[in-house]
């Protein structure tokens, strides 16, 4: 994804940094994306700590009555592989379409560009052309690929049709009954990506071409709906108008259409929707030669004789002459001809003269084969009118098959043009107009199109023999019933209805505008589409929603991408949006709450029979959701603004959706871009949950650049993260009063203390949801600033792996992101250099900063002594505002020394099951300086939890560090104890005097320890506990005693001696 991590890689150095040991101070964050930087605060700034770690987790506008309260959750191990499963299938279906569309939009961005409302408008528009030649280089690639598999679908289509028209109920044959699929299904999990590895189907073709269409539609309607803001759209309106010139009585009616076009847009909007008809039709149908080559087999004629006419009825028509030695026409009421010239079955009178009126003049019929033959002419006909070919290809195809009468027939629709007054015809109109061998000083065309029409409109109504013919002349002149008689498909049956309604319209402006154009012409009947249709505001959307209800287009009508195109063109792309958010919302939720799409209230329009895009079809998400971004540039209201309550919240529905499947398929680079367009609250929620799954830290870094460059709030989102990891996850261990925890076992052997520290008693067993709580915490390490945030983060952590007795979690925790590098890590960006606070003294800074006050000489002549007091104010200051940050991180740090001591009993317990033999002074004397160095740890470690450790908390968190106190202080301290007693005897009985000076320190007036021992019920085992090494220092002063040892005192002049008994 090179422009993404192009616009990533351009952004200022000052974004977060690169490795946690050496921060960089981060600085204004400006690069390609032109969002708001988003500047790192430092921990003096004032920030809404509600949005943090708020009691009833409220994150979302509490406007909205559906997301006013988060209450995330997450899966279970087993049930988050579950969750996953899917990865590696759909990014094998996605292939590269998906990343192309991303990198366009990355590109070509209109909220990158600062020119102003017009530069965005015009970005917006070649944003969705580049869409749409995505969608085409995939169609091309499909087609190359599937060409041969297509064609032959086509053609059986095609040859079922042909066959059902040779009965009577030719054209009513729904269009999905003759369909052939080739394997898979309309979901995205049927079909795959133009560019990737799994096997692509005819099925994914035809996708892509709807996509494409759809793309093509949604382009120029735009442009449309959604003019060029300024006057510069009024501006173009004015110079196409003046290019057209003034109308009087012999000007072109091309040029009355060109205008007509340009004053009136719902006239326009309607000629946009029958060219890009046209247009589909010529792209996803058959060959017209290869469609009459199946035409002339069905007529039973050879190739080459599609050009004899009425051939079977011909040559029946000979035979009687023949036995009538009749050397005139025949004429019907000749006598016995009504009993001999019978059709082939013997039923019907055959016409008994070939010109093109002879069925409806004598009311008699055609051969069969004839009747074939000219339904099929007919259906060529109007395949190529369906498909928009010139007028001038029309013609010709028909005098190729010497069916002259036809041409001349359609040559009506030809307009004249008069040079002297239309000025220089636009190239090709000649040739539209065709070569009738006249001098180009003549005028060629049709004087009077209007009046032809009508007489087109007479045929479609009355005329001809066939429907295909009818079909013909209901097309030319506007009529509908007629046209969709033949009509077959979705596409059919639309552009029946646009077509009508596009000529009756313009009758209509021609009889208000020029009526002097109508002299004649208004003594014949038109139809009247307008007022057949009703209301022409609404009028697109009573035709889709009726083609749901038509028996032949249901089937197209329920594919959702049809009826993508089918809001388009009825303008109802807000209510739709609304609706498939309200379907993915009730999707995602029906197995338990989503994570990140809310539950919405029940409101889907289930009777209108409108086909949503499921949860899983990935490819018409991927539509919708560029479609939606495209209205969000062109600053279109939708109702889907920022405040619009349940609207707001549906069509974001639809982005969410995008974006957890772009996580399912990891391509997760992708996502900030996406997340960027949502609400700065749909933000947070989102991104805090899909980006659990990124691992690897370089990928982290890179994300972590683009949402800072996106202007996402990175600090808010790091905090959803852990809250979605730590909240209804059965997380009671912070609320529950009662803790258990497994450190100690009881011993039978009498020398040593009632209880003893188990065997790995830690573990090295981590469930997969600390192991993401985890991984989710290394985030806070990229951010620059946020001090208090991060320590806060890490407290919960700490909290629930201590408060769980998950303790092979928190020494994870501890190895790989202990405080000391929190505090090198951020501190460099807030107090200029790198300190670690776990090991900050008032007396250690204090000898560095007078270190760094000594005065020195100065250009500005300033004394010593005012030299000396500012930098001993400039110290205090730092002295000050280090303070504040240890006192910040002081519970992290001490939850962390409690970790820490636990790692050291567990490692000192390995070591004295290290024992080595009597027999082996040499691993006896190394086993001893292990041991000596592992008791010399657990010393260190235990020592700070003995004095005021987690007393001093806020009040809210009072009843959770109780809790942990009560649970682990007695622990911690018979575990001591148990160690000094064991030391005593292993390696020096002065070791036992630390027992009593442990006693000394839990009986001391001011201790916080005894407290904890009483609340448990615990005093007597800790009585139970000193005793034993009380008895322990009398019996190993009695063999000093007895052996004449001499008297070692300890450190502070502590000897064995005071524990002599004198008889």
């Amino acid at each position: 994804m090179a422009p993404l991590t192009r616009h990533a890689s351009a952004l200022a150095t000052g974004g977060p940094s690169a490795t946690a040991s050496a921060p960089t101070s981060q600085t204004e964050r400006e690069g390609s994306w032109d969002f708001a930087s988003s500047e790192s605060r430092s921990d003096a700034e004032e920030y809404d700590e509600s949005l943090m770690f708020d009691d009833d987790n409220s994150v979302l506008n509490a406007d909205s009555s559906v997301l006013t309260t988060v209450q995330p959750s997450l899966l279970d191990p087993d049930q988050y592989e579950d969750a996953i499963y899917p990865l590696k299938a759909a990014a094998d279906r996605v292939g590269r379409e998906v990343e192309k569309f991303a990198e366009q939009l990355d590109r070509l961005n209109p909220r990158n560009h600062k020119g102003g409302s017009v530069d965005r408008y015009n970005s917006a528009l070649e944003l969705v052309d580049e869409y749409r030649s995505l969608a085409g280089a995939a169609v091309d690639r499909l087609r190359s690929k599937h060409a041969p598999r297509r064609q032959k679908q086509v053609h059986n289509r095609w040859r079922q049709r042909i066959e059902s028209f040779k009965g009577d109920g030719a054209a009513d044959v729904p269009e999905d009954s003759l369909e052939l699929h080739d394997g898979g299904d309309e979901s995205g999990h049927g079909r795959s990506s133009s560019t990737s590895t799994a096997p692509t189907t005819v099925d994914d073709l035809k996708h892509w071409e709807q996509e494409e269409q759809t793309w093509s539609l949604f382009r120029q309607l735009i442009e449309l709906q959604c003019p060029k803001p300024g006057p510069d759209g009024n501006k173009e309106k004015d110079a196409r108008l003046s290019a057209v010139g003034e109308i009087n009585r012999f000007t072109s009616e091309d040029k009355i259409w060109d205008r007509f076009l340009i004053e009136d847009d719902l006239a326009k909007e309607r000629q946009i929707v029958l060219t890009w008809l046209k247009n589909n039709a010529e792209s996803s149908g058959k060959d017209i030669d290869i469609l009459v080559e199946q035409l002339e087999g069905g007529a039973d004629r050879g190739k080459g004789l599609w050009a004899h006419g009425w051939l079977h009825t011909k040559e029946a028509i000979k035979a009687q002459k023949r036995l009538r030695s009749w050397p005139q026409a025949l004429i019907p009421t000749s006598p016995g001809l009504s009993a001999s010239l019978l059709n082939s079955d013997k039923t019907e009178g055959l016409v008994t003269q070939l010109d093109p009126d002879a069925v409806t003049r004598q009311s008699q019929v055609l051969e069969k084969p004839d009747q074939y033959f000219e339904r099929a002419t007919w259906l060529a006909c109007w395949e190529m009118l369906r498909r928009g070919r010139p007028w001038s290809e029309v013609r010709e195809w028909c005098k190729d098959r010497v069916e002259g009468w036809r041409a001349v027939s359609l040559r009506g629709a030809i307009a004249a043009w008069d040079e002297s007054v239309d000025g220089v015809e636009e190239e090709g109109r000649r040739k539209d107009a065709g070569d009738d061998g006249l001098l180009k000083s003549q005028i060629n065309g049709n004087r009077s199109r209007a009046l032809w029409r009508k007489m087109c409109y007479a045929l479609a109504v009355s005329g001809g023999i066939d429907d295909y013919e009818r079909a013909v002349y209901g097309v030319l002149s506007g009529e509908l019933a007629s046209v969709e008689k033949v009509c077959h498909t979705w596409d059919d049956f639309v552009f029946a209805h646009y077509n009508s309604l596009l000529l009756g319209q313009f009758e209509a402006y021609l009889q208000s505008r020029y009526p002097d154009r109508l002299p004649v012409a208004r003594k014949f009947g038109i139809f009247d589409s307008a007022q057949l249709h009703g209301e022409p505001e609404t009028v697109g959307r009573r035709i889709v929603d009726g083609l749901r209800l038509n028996r032949l287009t249901q089937g197209d009508a329920q594919q959702p991408m049809k009826t993508l195109q089918g809001v388009l063109i009825g303008k109802t792309f807000a209510s739709y949006v609304f609706q498939q958010g309200l379907v993915i919302a009730r999707d995602s939720n029906l197995d338990g709450r989503s994570k990140i799409i809310p539950a919405m209230p029940d409101d889907i329009d289930e009777a209108s029979g409108t086909a949503y895009f499921p949860e899983d079809e990935y490819d018409g998400i991927r539509v919708l959701v560029h479609m939606l971004l495209t209205f969000q540039d062109l600053e279109v209201d939708l109702g889907f603004q920022t405040g619009h309550g349940n609207a707001e919240i549906a069509s974001e529905n639809i982005i969410v959706s995008y974006i957890d499947f772009l996580r399912l398929s990891g391509k997760l680079l992708m996502i900030p871009l996406y997340a960027s367009r949502l609400s700065p609250e749909r933000q947070i929620l989102t991104l805090g949950r899909v980006l659990l799954d990124e691992t690897a830290s370089s990928r982290r870094k890179e994300l972590m650049k683009l949402m800072y460059g996106l202007g996402i709030d990175v600090p808010q989102v790091m905090n959803m993260q852990l809250m979605f990891l730590l909240d209804d996850l059965e997380y009671a261990g912070l609320r529950q009063t009662e803790i258990e925890i497994g450190i100690l076992q009881e011993m039978r052997r009498s020398q040593k203390p009632g209880r003893q520290i188990k065997r790995d008693f830690i573990g090295q067993e981590i469930i997969d949801v600390d192991s993401r709580l985890i991984r989710s915490f290394e985030w806070f390490l990229l951010m620059d600033g946020h001090w208090e945030m991060t320590f806060k983060a890490g407290e919960l952590l700490y909290r629930r792996f201590l408060s769980l007795g998950h303790l092979a979690a928190a020494k994870e925790l501890l190895g790989r992101v202990p405080s000391s590098l929190i505090s090198k890590a951020k501190t460099g960006a807030i107090l200029g250099k790198s300190l670690d606070v776990s090991t900050y003294t008032d007396e250690s800074e204090g000898e560095e900063e007078l270190t760094q006050a000594t005065p020195r000489a100065t250009r500005s002549g300033r004394s010593q002594a005012e030299q000396q007091a500012r930098r001993k104010a400039e110290a205090e200051r730092a002295r000050m505002k280090t303070r504040t940050l240890a006192k910040q991180a002081r519970t992290f740090v001490q939850l962390e020394e409690l970790t820490k001591a636990l790692v050291a009993m567990e490692y000192w317990k390995a070591t004295t099951d290290q024992l080595p033999p009597q027999s082996d002074p040499t691993r006896a004397r190394s086993w001893r300086n292990q041991l000596r160095k592992a008791t010399d740890d657990v010393t260190s470690a235990v020592e700070p939890l003995l004095h005021g450790w987690l007393v001093d908390v806020p009040e809210r968190d009072a009843a959770y560090m109780e809790a942990l106190r009560n649970a682990y202080i007695p622990d911690v301290v018979i575990a001591y104890n148990s160690v000094l007693h064991y030391v005593g005897h292993a390696l020096s009985r002065e070791s036992l005097l630390q027992c009593m000076e442990l006693s000394t320190v839990v009986a001391a007036k001011d201790s916080d320890i005894l407290e904890c021992f009483i609340k448990k019920g615990r005093l007597p085992e800790l009585v139970t506990a000193f005793a034993i090494s009380s008895k322990a220092i009398l019996k190993a002063n009695e063999t000093r005693a007895n052996k004449g040892g001499t008297r070692k005192r300890a450190g502070m002049g502590e000897s064995l001696t005071v524990w002599n008994v004198k008889p």
